[in-house]
């Protein structure tokens, strides 16, 4: 990305925009210091503290039939 005025600052904990940004500033490399000890499982995308969610569709009666099953 071109160091030019009409370019902003996009934090990564950021969550909302408030304005409209260009392509090459939406999926610019970030920029900063690595953690070197991190592994390659620390650094995976995740939207929660224990890993990454995703929505999914299932049926009341089979949620509660595994749950119930589950231990016996």
């Amino acid at each position: 990305l071109q160091n030019n005025e009409d370019s902003k600052v996009l934090l990564h904990s950021k969550q909302e925009l408030t304005h409209n940004p260009k392509y090459e500033e939406l999926f610019a490399p970030t920029f900063g210091p690595e953690n070197p000890f991190q592994t390659q499982q620390m650094r995976a995308t995740r939207n929660m503290l224990s890993g990454y969610v995703e929505k999914a569709h299932l049926s009341e009666f089979q949620f509660e039939n595994q749950r119930r099953t589950f231990t016996s």
